[in-house]
């Protein structure tokens, strides 16, 4: 099975679909040379300076040009909101009402992989929120409770690291998995991407950067996930991002973020939706 690319132009349904088939789809035409460039700039002076792989952590914080181009970018969100949101009806004696909790920032970092890094084994990132995951012929609203974008800053190849998946993986269960086909082929893709175009993938897709072969160069990707409201974020949002600097963030950033409480009642301070504190 190959990796589907769509253009971002297309509509929405064509995402829904490719993602809901296969657990991920290339974005062609995502950004460009030099919004990425500008990407660049600003999470270099945070990258670690030792280690096979360099890391730029508290990437919405750091890098408006990833926060607001990237992360705020109407797609990503639109896919966010289809696969995290959570909707449900309660009554109050014999009246429904009827809520949305929205989705959160999970984790978002900038990987920049240089040569003699090793391939990762393949696994699924909703292994931190404990994910339990029942084999189905096919997808379900509600199954998934991780949606990432991948923006690289180069072209992505196998020499390079690319990411190696499993597509179609997001629907297996927890038994052990087996990555060939039963004529002995084998099931992993590698998620080769130009520079421009982005990678968007649910969090109970089998996948694993591959290793760097490559004697020189490196690999960024700036990496972004958002879980459902309900989850445990995986990096601490309320401790990686400053008040002051908050308050200037676009909307759906702080709520992304956890500065609006989720009716009915999740999410609050002194009894309120925590947005008071940013006045």
């Amino acid at each position: 099975m190959s990796i589907q690319r769509v253009s971002y132009s297309s509509p929405r349904s064509d995402f829904i679909a490719a993602l809901e088939k296969n657990g991920c789809v290339v974005v062609t035409g995502f950004t460009d040379d030099a919004t990425l460039e500008q990407a660049r700039k600003e999470v270099q002076p945070f990258l670690d300076a030792e280690g096979g792989t360099r890391t730029c952590t508290r990437l919405i914080g750091r890098s408006k040009t990833v926060r607001e181009k990237f992360f705020s970018d109407e797609l990503y969100q639109d896919m966010v909101r289809h696969f995290l949101n959570i909707t449900t009806t309660n009554y109050y004696d014999s009246t429904p009402e009827t809520h949305t909790c929205p989705p959160l920032l999970s984790i978002s970092i900038t990987m920049d992989t240089r040569p003699n890094t090793p391939a990762q084994r393949l696994h699924r990132d909703d292994k931190n929120h404990h994910a339990r995951h029942t084999s189905s012929p096919s997808y379900a609203i509600g199954r998934d409770m991780l949606l990432g974008l991948f923006v690289p800053g180069c072209d992505t190849t196998v020499a390079s690291g690319a990411t190696r998946i499993v597509p179609g993986s997001h629907l297996w269960g927890d038994s052990e998995p087996c990555f060939t086909s039963p004529t002995g082929s084998s099931l992993v893709v590698d998620a080769e991407l130009k520079r421009g175009e982005a990678f968007l993938m649910l969090g109970s897709l089998y996948h694993g950067a591959g290793s760097y072969s490559l004697p020189t160069g490196n690999r960024m990707v700036h990496i972004m996930f958002c879980c459902s409201g309900v989850y445990r974020q995986e990096e601490i949002s309320y401790l990686s991002y400053p008040v002051e600097e908050v308050r200037e963030y676009s909307a759906v950033v702080k709520e992304r973020l956890g500065w609006k409480m989720s009716e009915p009642n999740l999410g609050w301070v002194d009894l309120k939706s925590p947005e008071y504190l940013l006045v």
